[in-house]
């Protein structure tokens, strides 16, 4: 009996040792991947906006909250030089950011590439959000970025929060940068989704172009599953932009927050 009780002890002794090994290791990862980010926004960090492309009011006139925790950031958006991030990286095609939140990172694109990797290309369960492969900025009527939920908190994780409709009224403004310029999104849908889809089954997700009857398509199915009524509506024409993260209520759950900008 004395034997089979050290030998539990050490084992039991063995795997403390692993699981703060792990837990080390993990805090270590994301303090590395924060300090990261934190450099690339002040390495590409221009001055504050004032003015957005397609005809908006300048976004600081945007009702937006204070933040909601240290990790947030301030409510006065900052632009950043992508240029100046593609010389860094060429994969770099964009910002997106969602004033007084924590998302304000890179959007990379290179298939799924950055789901596991950085911005030096350094392997990370962090990943960057990353565009999906399907869209081009200057052609597709819907934009699909995709970001980690991760349980520190960080990345995508933020867009969680979305499913209070308070939040989405205090923070209802997302912005895209791009070399052309810095555009306004207004949320107007929050919907959960699955992951993968069956032939013949409507997904948010294959909405790249969209014509008319598509767009009807579109219109009808947020209309029946988003999670409550934002107040902004769909007109054909617009273009959406969808930011897109796991949600664990169903399997290989999606929450996707969908904004639109006007065409005119």
């Amino acid at each position: 009996m004395r034997k089979v009780a050290a030998v539990l002890a050490v084992l039991l002794f063995l795997g403390a040792v692993v699981a703060a090994c792990w837990l080390v290791n993990v805090w270590h990862e994301s303090d590395m991947q924060k300090t990261k980010i934190v450099k690339l926004r002040k390495m590409s960090e221009k001055a504050p906006a004032t003015d957005l492309k397609g005809g908006r009011e300048p976004v600081t006139e945007f009702p937006t909250a204070a933040p909601q925790s240290s990790g947030e950031s301030s409510s006065e958006p900052v632009l950043h030089d992508i240029s100046l991030l593609k010389e860094k990286n060429p994969d770099c095609v964009g910002w997106v950011s969602i004033p007084g939140t924590g998302i304000d990172f890179p959007v990379m694109q290179n298939g799924d590439f950055y789901l596991k990797h950085d911005f030096e290309g350094s392997y990370t369960d962090y990943g960057l959000p990353f565009l999906d492969e399907r869209c081009g900025l200057d052609t597709s009527d819907q934009l699909i970025i995709y970001g980690h939920h991760m349980n520190d908190g960080s990345m995508f994780s933020t867009l969680l929060n979305y499913a209070d409709e308070d939040y989405c009224a205090a923070h209802p403004e997302i912005i895209l940068e791009t070399e052309q310029g810095a555009e306004s999104y207004l949320i107007a849908a929050i919907v959960r989704e699955k992951g993968s889809y069956v032939d013949g089954e409507w997904s948010l997700f294959d909405q790249i172009n969209i014509g008319l009857d598509s767009f009807n398509s579109l219109v009808g199915n947020l209309s029946e599953r988003r999670l409550y009524d934002t107040g902004r509506e769909f007109v054909f024409g617009d273009r959406l932009m969808t930011l897109v993260t796991c949600e664990y209520s169903q399997n290989n759950g999606r929450l996707a927050v969908v904004a639109v900008k006007s065409a005119s």
